[in-house]
């Protein structure tokens, strides 16, 4: 288990609460400078960060099951539901982006079939990590409660039908980067736990 002293504690309040002022200004940036001509549209800084860090996780959770073999029947399963929502992201520029969402789907289904009864010890491991509950947390932010902030009946209740749009737009996208960026952290926390666990395996 990883030690958790008030030195380190205090370091991760820093160094997270600078990403997350990051993401802010990158959405306050997008606001008042945008990169089209449409605010918090496909091509801003809002998503192009998001396709970049959904991009690196699904990278970071496919080498983190090559590295430790005790989770990867689970981290390969998150590196390719990653990856799916990086492709997804990408459908302004591909209009077929469905095919090889759709490959990765399949080959992620095969594996559930590959490694199924190593499915039940990797899921406790990986679940066991305190770095689970910064996971669980940017899921339910990313892919359920902005899809929730950013209905439009919603917004149709405090504004009206022609400046709604804006608001709308620029909360569900935000409240989508800042989960990305708890599972970011949460990647950031299973590395940390595994390296310590195994430079103690090692001494």
């Amino acid at each position: 288990m990883q030690s958790y002293t008030p030195a380190k504690i205090a370091l991760r309040v820093v160094i997270y609460s600078l990403l997350v002022f990051g993401i802010a200004e990158a959405i306050r940036f997008d606001a008042i400078s945008p990169l089209e001509d449409a605010l918090f549209g496909e091509i801003s800084r809002t998503e192009l960060l998001q396709e970049l860090i959904l991009l690196a996780l699904a990278f970071f959770y496919l080498m983190l099951g090559k590295r430790h073999q005790t989770v990867q029947p689970v981290s390969n399963l998150v590196g390719l539901f990653l990856l799916i929502g990086f492709i997804r992201e990408l459908n302004f520029l591909i209009d077929w982006w469905f095919w090889p969402a759709l490959m990765v789907l399949l080959t992620g289904l095969w594996l559930v079939w590959r490694d199924f009864k190593k499915l039940k010890s990797a899921t406790r491991e990986f679940f066991s990590q305190p770095a689970s509950a910064w996971f669980f947390a940017g899921i339910l932010i990313t892919y359920v409660f902005s899809r929730l902030m950013g209905r439009s009946k919603l917004w149709l209740e405090l504004y009206d039908e022609n400046n709604y749009r804006m608001a709308k737009a620029a909360t569900e996208e935000g409240l989508e980067l800042m989960g990305d960026l708890l599972l970011l952290i949460s990647a950031i926390e299973f590395a940390l736990a595994f390296w310590n666990k195994k430079r103690k395996f090692n001494s």
